[in-house]
Order: structure tokens, then sequence, then C-alpha cells
């Protein structure tokens, strides 16, 4: 993995003419599926700052982030101070809190929450009515950055994954990722003996098959660090020989950088933060990263030997170039997959896609290729 700068003073965080205040309400959701309650605090903008305040008008996308072990959603200010300001609505449900937590359930309530706050969108007496955008992240540190794979593990409904020291998890998150389709943003700490990034996060990033994906450890950073102060967590670190070199508030900062311009294009569709992201991560000394992202939008890898056609389609594409059955995948441009099949004859149905601009993945055997191509009706 490269080291590359993040120039703080240089790259601008998309722009409100002045961010907005927070407010704050504690809401239970009911999953009949499973006869459970999800109880969530969540964060919101707001005109002013205080408990059950009107949200200010406006859409905004959903930010579900999972907790780590025996840690409160309190411990998560830094995420609060940092993303809602800027226009995020902030989902922390506080379900497997104690010393026996089920991976496999708090994965199930991060899923869950997405439809539950697109139905309170919906919903004339909740306080969100109006104001959901229909875009999704699930997000997590340690024991909830695992969960938040296990959640998003086929899940089509979200829009990405960025989580934070992400702990493998019983089932695993590290066999999870395989099954994620999103674009993902996996942050390691180089000081992290918690859930150290060699045995955790490496190979969860190792094993994400989505089009896009980045890597991204702070330098000197630590576990707890992805945090506001927590006893637990801290208590737990500092018996394990960590060697910080920068402080919490710094890694605070490299972090509401980062995800929020990685949220602001994945979640708002916004190309100039997409940019200050790839510039931060060519110039910055204070992370070692690295990024694989395959989508025309971003860094599109296309393949002299694969032919589609026609171009524009309308509803079938032909390919040709490669020879045997072929399994085909087709990503948007925001790198998530839409559509995945086998053809025999090169033939691929593409009535369900809308008019824009794709990409088009066929593999057969060991060779895999790539080319963009678009829909136009």
């Amino acid at each position: 993995m490269r080291s590359l700068p993040i120039f703080f003073g240089l790259l601008a965080i998309p722009a409100f003419a002045q961010p907005f205040a927070i407010g704050t309400t504690d809401v239970e959701f009911f999953d009949a599926a499973r006869n459970r309650d999800v109880p969530c605090v969540i964060h919101y903008p707001s005109a002013t700052s205080g408990s059950n305040v009107a949200v200010i008008d406006g859409a905004f996308p959903v930010l579900i982030h999972g907790h780590g072990f025996v840690m409160s959603v309190d411990a998560y200010s830094n995420l609060r101070d940092g993303l809602v300001p800027r226009g995020y609505i902030l989902v922390l449900p506080t379900t497997e809190g104690g010393f026996s937590p089920a991976h496999a359930s708090f994965g199930a309530d991060l899923a869950f929450l997405v439809g539950a706050l697109q139905a309170a969108g919906n919903d004339a007496g909740s306080l969100f009515l109006g104001h959901v955008a229909p875009t999704t992240a699930l997000m997590g540190h340690s024991m909830g950055g695992g969960a938040s794979f296990l959640g998003a593990a086929g899940n089509a409904s979200i829009q990405t994954v960025v989580n934070f020291a992400a702990a493998e998890t019983n089932p695993s998150a590290i066999a999870a990722a395989a099954s994620v389709v999103v674009p993902t943003l996996v942050f390691a700490a180089s000081e992290d003996r918690v859930t150290p990034p060699e045995t955790n996060q490496s190979p969860m990033y190792a094993a994400i098959e989505a089009p896009c994906k980045a890597y991204v450890s702070v330098n000197g950073g630590g576990h707890c660090y992805f945090g506001a102060n927590s006893f637990t967590c801290t208590l737990g670190e500092s018996v394990l020989g960590a060697d910080f070199s920068i402080s919490r508030e710094e890694q605070h900062d490299i972090v509401n950088d980062l995800a929020g311009l990685w949220l602001d294009h994945f979640l708002r569709d916004d190309q100039a933060a997409w940019n200050a992201f790839s510039d931060s991560l060519q110039f910055s000394t204070r992370i070692t990263g690295e990024r694989t992202c395959l989508t025309t939008a971003l860094d599109t890898e296309t393949s002299e030997e694969l032919i589609v056609a026609p171009v524009p389609a309308v509803d079938v594409l032909r390919v040709s170039g490669m020879a045997g059955t072929l399994t085909i995948r087709i990503f948007d441009v925001h790198g998530k997959l839409v559509q995945r099949t086998t053809t025999l004859d090169g033939t691929v149905d593409v009535r369900g896609l809308q008019n824009g601009t794709y990409v088009l993945e066929a593999t057969s055997g060991k060779r895999r290729s790539r080319v963009p191509f678009t829909v136009q009706r």
C-alpha cells in the first residue's frame, strides 16, 4: 500500500451556508420479522440544538452506525459532531451492548434500520416525515464495524459501507465482506492492538469484491481513537502496548475529512467530493492507503478485447471477444452491482436498467474484462 498526505486546509468540505445544528431523539423501532425491538439514539440536522427539536427543512442521507464491544453510543460524539452538521442523519442502535453480544443479531439490526428509517420518512407520526433521503450507509466501529459487513452482505438497499477498525465476528465478517455489493471504505490504524489490521481489516478488505473499495490506515493512530474517550475501550487498549504518535483529535480530523468526502460522493452524487478524496489519498503522509475503483465515474479499467453492442443499448446487449460461458456483472456509476447473470451466447438482457452509464464485467475461467456502455431509450 502507498503512503499518501491529507491537506486539511486545502481540501474543502462541501460548503453549507452554515453548519446545521444537531437535534437528538430516542426512537424504538420494531422488527416484526424477528419479533425484536431495536432502540436507537438518532442525531439529525436541525435549526437549533436540543432533544426532539424539529428537523430542518430538507431530506438527508442516513448513516447507520454500530458501536464497539461494551461501548456506549455516546462514544461516537466525534461522528455526531463531524457528520451531522454537514447534513446527515446519524442512527446509533443501542442493542447488543452487553458482554455476550450476538453479532448476527447486531448485523441484522443494522440492515433492518435501513428500511425502518425510510419508513419513518413516510410516516405522518414521525419526526422524520419528509426528511429522509433515499440513500443510506452502513457504518460501524470495532464489533460494529464487523457487524456492518454482516448487515451489508448481499444488501442492495444501501449505497455504501464505511467502517472503522472493524473486528472479526461470529459469523465471520471476513466471509461476509465477499458478498458486499456496494462501494466500501475500510479504516484501520497502524497502532491498533485490539483488532490488528493484519488479522482483521486487511483480510476483510481483500475479500471485498465490490467494484469500488478503499483502505485507509491512520499512521500512528489507535483503535479507540476512532471514537471519543471510552473507559472500557481505553482500558483494554492501554494494556496491549499501543504506541500512538498522533492525538485522538488528529485522528478524528482524518476520519471526518475522508469519510465525509466519501459519503458526500456516494450518498449525494458529489463528484467534487470524490476528486477531493482522491487528491487526499494521492498526497497524504498521515495515512497509508490504497484504492481500487472500476466504474466509469471513477477509475474505469477497460479492455480492448471485450466488445459490447449496440451502444447505446435499448433492450439487449451482445458481448463478444471472450469465449465460453460468461459470468456477467453490471455496475452503475457509483460502483453498485445492479445486475448479475450468465450467458452462453453473449446475449445480455438490459431491459431492467434505467437510462445511464454502466460498466459491464465479463468473467470466463480466470479471464476478466470490463467495458463501459450506456442505456438510452
